[in-house]
């Protein structure tokens, strides 16, 4: 085998080792991305979540957000597959260079550079999540008093605040986030001023008592589903607060939906009061949580496939010294 070839086929390895590396990145990336458009239902993901409610009066997220970041990555995975095609044929055409050991080798490095990338993606993606979660109104303060249908009430400031309004608990709406490892419900329900009847504006996080945190949602037969999405169980009691911390377009996209298409008209420019900082902080930090997590795995498995390959890369050392000591202790022939 010529050196060029063996040069040419160095190269490609590399190049597809950092291809595969960009590609553990990119997918962490991209999954944060929509993962973002699909809590704050926006972008293509809110498109496709109001699609699916249209079509099948609920939305599947997480298969929402498998299918974005699937396709968003194959341009990246097309082009590891074509350099993994270059690759081939340099084996095919390096013969006494390539043996096994070495594609065994390059399959270890691919891996291990694969892990790599999706360890620093995970890392960066729990940083940017965690200064996102530095936006995030402050309970500082004392709290304002806003009164609803009063000039205050236009554009309050977001922060601690005590609302002044009519809440309407036989409207009260059941929300599951169901993030990967962790999940939990929340219970919202509109207030209003006075005999107001335009759109809903202002809502209140709610209590129910008794119930764990996370509350499954059953389905009643024979029923759409979109009607009986809002939580509607007789006898149950629900505890507003009017007291706590003001977030603007706090209202999540899902219940805001299914509020219009139970028939009632919701403002874009609405404003949800949470109990405390911490019904808002949960989210980030359950993130930033769950990409950490994923960073110490993909540390794992590159530090496992790493060392597989340094043993197989150790080997080849050993064999190709065996070879030269063998080639120096040969007899010469002599003429």
């Amino acid at each position: 085998m010529s050196v060029a070839s063996r040069d040419a086929y160095e190269r490609v390895s590399r190049q597809l080792d950092m291809a595969t590396r960009l590609l553990g990145f990119w997918i962490v990336l991209v999954g944060l991305f929509f993962l973002f458009q699909a809590l704050n239902y926006r972008g293509l993901a809110g498109f496709l979540a109001e699609w699916q409610f249209l079509l099948f009066d609920r939305y599947w997220p997480t298969l929402t957000l498998l299918f974005l970041t699937t396709l968003f990555s194959l341009p990246p995975i097309i082009l590891v597959w074509i350099l993994r095609v270059r690759q081939r044929r340099k084996e095919r055409s390096a013969t006494g260079y390539i043996d096994n050991r070495r594609i065994v080798q390059g399959k270890f490095a691919r891996t291990e550079s694969f892990f790599l990338g999706a360890c620093a993606g995970g890392l960066l993606a729990a940083v940017i999540v965690l200064i996102l979660s530095l936006q995030l109104p402050s309970d500082e303060g004392l709290p304002r008093e806003i009164e609803l249908g009063k000039p205050e009430a236009i554009a309050p400031v977001e922060g601690r605040a005590v609302l002044r309004g009519n809440v309407d608990l036989s409207e009260t709406a059941q929300f599951n986030e169901d993030l990967l490892l962790v999940k939990r419900t929340l219970y919202f329900a509109p207030i209003r001023p006075p005999h107001d009847t335009g759109p809903l504006r202002y809502f209140v996080e709610v209590r129910r008592e008794n119930v764990p945190d996370y509350d499954d949602i059953r389905f009643p037969k024979d029923e759409r589903l979109v009607k009986v999405w809002r939580f509607r169980v007789p006898n149950q009691t629900f505890t507003p607060y009017t007291n706590g911390l003001l977030r603007r377009h706090g209202l999540p996209g899902e219940i805001a939906t299914l509020y219009r298409l139970a028939g009632h008209k919701v403002h874009y420019d609405n404003y949800v009061l949470f109990s405390s900082l911490e019904q808002l902080t949960w989210r980030y930090y359950v993130l930033a949580g769950e990409f950490f997590v994923w960073a110490v795995l993909a540390a794992i498995g590159a530090f496992i496939f790493g060392r597989r390959r340094r043993a197989v890369e150790r080997r080849i050392r050993e064999e190709a010294e065996e070879a030269t000591e063998a080639d120096k202790s040969a007899p010469v022939a002599q003429t």
